[in-house]
């Protein structure tokens, strides 16, 4: 198995409803964060991940307590976690392990000392862990570049497919969220890109809108890579694609699938399928790993493909 998942900020991009997305330029570098309060609820993979590897930021506010954050591999059982978490208590940080039905928390650090964890208040701090199975196992957990925590124990994923993606308050917002069963470079930041054009065999509205009403009609978009270029350098790499539909629905039976294509200039590929909202705009959103310097990437085109259930 091999996943990417990328997430700007947004709540809807998970499989649970109930969250809550916040427009924020200061608080987050992509302009979006989001909680999301549903315990034992975030993602459902298409398989078991051998190992796990996250990265996000995190808004830490000095005069906000009584948060928390979870991201860790629900158990088979339905009620265990294996995986991390963060919490701000009665002005007190701290990174956790979670492991079966428990938690228990490493150091702590008063908000006169949040250097202990190499942290920062009022600010974006960015965190990343790597949480290791097997009988070696491990969660080591990452501030701002630096480790801060590693909880040895022995653990394992078993089958579960869902992987909690859990943010109780709009004080622990979360933004710029990557998660992936390989290692994730430090470097890695999720960027909104721009599109330079559009092609589509859908019928184009007047209102930037597109109505699919036929199987397999398509619709795809080519990066600006100029941009990008410009912003980043000819030598930065794409290490994973989130493909976007937002807003998205259907108005009838018949139609309800959105799988995720990408067209190199030679080959079509399908990725994932998502079933649009019923009626009510929603948001379709898929993701997959890759490797290619932008300035390869001029003939790659990324959308959609409308189906039937």
């Amino acid at each position: 198995m091999s996943f990417k998942y990328i997430n700007p900020g947004y709540a809807e991009f998970l499989d649970v409803a109930g969250g809550t997305t916040i427009a924020d330029t200061v608080k987050s570098k992509t302009g979006v964060m989001f909680y999301q309060p549903t315990d034992k609820k975030g993602l459902v993979l298409s398989e078991t991940p051998a190992e796990l590897y996250g990265k996000f930021d995190l808004y830490i506010p000095h005069d906000r307590n009584d948060f928390s954050i979870k991201i860790a591999m629900l158990e088979t059982n339905g009620y265990a976690l294996d995986g991390m978490g963060f919490a701000k208590r009665d002005n007190v940080m701290y990174f956790m392990r979670y492991y079966g039905g428990n938690s228990s928390g490493g150091k702590d650090a008063y908000l006169s000392e949040p250097e202990i964890l190499n942290l920062k208040l009022d600010a974006i701090n960015t965190i990343m862990f790597h949480v290791k199975t097997g009988t070696d196992g491990y969660v080591q957990i990452y501030a701002n570049g630096q480790s801060v925590e590693k909880f040895d124990y022995d653990i394992k994923f078993g089958k579960s497919k869902t992987l909690v993606v859990y943010a109780d308050d709009a004080g622990g917002a979360i933004s710029n969220l990557i998660l992936s069963d390989t290692e994730i470079d430090p470097k890695e930041q999720v960027v909104i890109l721009p599109v330079a054009a559009t092609e589509t065999t859908m019928v184009a509205g007047e209102d930037g809108e597109y109505i699919a009403d036929t199987d397999g009609q398509l619709i795809l978009q080519t990066i600006d890579t100029e941009s990008i270029i410009r912003d980043y350098g000819a030598d930065t790499f794409i290490k994973g694609i989130a493909v976007i539909g937002n807003p998205a629905c259907r108005t009838a039976e018949g139609l309800s699938n959105l799988t995720a294509i990408q067209y190199d200039g030679a080959v079509l590929t399908e990725y994932g399928t998502k079933t649009a909202p019923q009626r009510t705009p929603g948001v379709v959103a898929d993701g997959h790993a890759m490797s290619l310097k932008i300035s390869d990437m001029a003939d790659y085109k990324f959308g959609w493909k409308a189906g039937a259930s």
